[in-house]
């Protein structure tokens, strides 16, 4: 499509700059029309390659093809371009995502926070790859979004541990700009790390945790949640899935949501990157 226009809009231009060089180079002499014709021919050819040319560069491209536009940015953008080094079967519905919010006119920016909970998925999947620090390093940045948001707006909080779809509006508006860099930089350390898991790779100072003192860890902090904030709350936290109606108001829950991860944070290393990735994943 963007050929075709191209073609067709070009060629009258051309068509213009080549009468006025032929009549600027020829306007003295008299030729017949046979060379006039020749020459404004040879004009307009050499004036439509070097359109053409142009067109092709990148730059143009960006400009003209909004298709190629929106692929360019989003390859060049470096959560991207990690996801499609390390999982490419992540990277499809991820571009896919992308591709389809910017088709509609937003940024690239826009279009990565509306792609944050498939982002936040797809980084969870991945959680039990990971060395302990990057797991470590996850569960802080939970933790301090839920307090970012609890602090904001406690029925938000809610709506993002119990996994609520949220809309589009309140995605936009939900997390502020120094959280968003920090989400996007732990999606790439999350992917990074998790293909060095993959491959068999572990970190010469790791050592594995203890599962019957995690377990016991656990519920530990869950003894503690029960008495601090009752045992309806601390039975749907302990749940994958929070379950409707919640125990107790939202500013409540989101409280022993965060209670929890930075209780288990205080863990010894190996078990508190257990508990993350049991909480999380």
């Amino acid at each position: 499509m963007m050929v075709l226009a191209l073609a067709v809009l070009s060629t009258p231009f051309c068509a213009t700059i080549a009468g006025i060089v032929i009549w600027a180079s020829h306007r003295h002499e008299s030729l017949d029309d046979a060379a006039l014709l020749r020459n404004f021919l040879f004009v307009l050819i050499l004036g439509m390659m070097l359109v053409w040319g142009g067109s092709r560069t990148d730059t143009v491209r960006m400009r003209l093809d909004p298709q190629f536009r929106i692929q360019t940015e989003i390859e060049a953008n470096p959560v991207y371009a990690t996801v499609e080094q390390y999982a490419p079967d992540d990277a499809k519905p991820l571009r896919e995502f992308l591709g389809a919010q910017m088709a509609r006119g937003g940024t690239l920016s826009q279009a990565l926070l509306q792609a944050r909970p498939l982002l936040t998925s797809l980084a969870n999947y991945r959680l039990g790859f990971t060395d302990q620090e990057s797991r470590l390093s996850w569960g802080r940045l939970v933790a301090d979004t839920l307090k970012e948001l609890r602090a904001r707006d406690p029925v938000l909080c809610y709506r993002v541990i119990a996994a609520q779809t949220l809309d589009q509006q309140t995605l936009a508006q939900a997390y502020s700009v120094a959280n968003t860099e920090a989400f996007q930089q732990a999606v790439v350390r999350i992917y990074e790390s998790a293909d060095r898991g993959m491959g068999g790779y572990r970190l010469p100072d790791e050592k594995p945790a203890d599962f019957n003192q995690t377990a016991l860890e656990f519920r530990a902090v869950m003894d503690a949640i029960d008495q601090q904030f009752g045992h309806a709350v601390a039975a749907q936290i302990a749940r994958k899935k929070l379950s409707e109606p919640p125990a107790a108001p939202p500013a409540q829950m989101c409280a022993a949501r965060i209670f929890q991860l930075e209780a288990m944070l205080k863990r010894p290393k190996a078990t508190a990157a257990l508990l993350i990735d049991s909480v999380l994943r």
